[in-house]
């Protein structure tokens, strides 16, 4: 059945999205598509910030600028990644894959670490390098390592290699 013919004088008025669906549609997929990426990008930058804030990673990073050989092999400044890799857990157990890079170069540092109480320990610190190199950053006192900046004490001494002197 078919509705009668409207009467003489009379419109008949078509509903909004009738009339504009041609280019209200495409615009609301591209809205959509646009807040996903978004939300996607505030909780990457959100778990960068979380994680880069930490502890351990804090420390990790402060062990990488401070050794000599990390610094001779990369260059300064030592520069870490945007976003690192890994898990941070409430039970005290940290793991990172960050993407540090110098000047000479780049390499990834791999970082375990337990925390028993306010301290932490950490059994695995290493960066390997573009070249293949593994260059360890554990100490065997982590209370001493975290007192402790190598390169500044070599260069305080004066016993650098060339390449670190300022």
């Amino acid at each position: 059945m078919t509705l009668p013919p409207a009467l003489p004088g009379t419109t008949v008025r078509t509903g909004w999205w009738r009339r504009h669906w041609r280019w209200a549609m495409p615009l609301a997929v591209v809205v959509g598509i646009a807040a996903a990426a978004g939300a996607v990008w505030f909780a990457l930058s959100q778990w960068a910030y979380w994680s880069k804030s930490s502890t351990p990673y804090q420390e990790a990073m402060r062990r990488a600028r401070c050794n000599v050989e990390l610094v001779e092999a990369l260059g300064e400044p030592l520069r870490d990644g945007y976003l690192p890799a890994g898990s941070m857990h409430s039970n005290g157990q940290s793991q990172f894959v960050i993407g540090v890079s110098g000047p000479q170069g780049k390499g990834r540092l791999f970082l375990n670490a337990k925390r028993s109480g306010e301290h932490w320990d950490y059994p695995m610190l290493y960066v390997v390098t573009d070249a293949n190199e593994a260059i360890d950053l554990t100490a065997l006192d982590d209370a001493e390592a975290a007192e402790r900046c190598a390169l500044a004490e070599c260069r305080a001494k004066g016993e650098c290699p060339p390449s670190l002197s300022l």
